[in-house]
């Protein structure tokens, strides 16, 4: 039996990821049986299982300490 993707994200994953990133899950393959669009929403079978996944966790934001030290010179080495 097909259910909305975001019910059977709701089962799966507690808290469910937000519907643009099943989305992106979805166009990329990694939810297999691959669900189906009808009317406006995805539905996918209720045994399907998520493939994917992300070993470590994105490096984003403001570079560590270490780097900015390292690329820090003072005044006088700089004239």
């Amino acid at each position: 039996m097909k259910i909305k993707l975001t019910e059977w994200a709701s089962k799966q994953i507690n808290p469910p990821p937000h519907r643009n990133t099943l989305t992106k899950w979805v166009s990329h393959g990694l939810i297999q049986p691959l669900p189906e669009f009808i009317g406006r929403a995805y539905y996918v079978e209720e045994t399907a299982k998520f493939i994917g996944g992300r070993t470590t966790s994105p490096q984003r934001g403001k570079p560590r300490q270490t780097e900015i030290k390292q690329n820090k010179k003072r005044l006088i080495h700089r004239i």
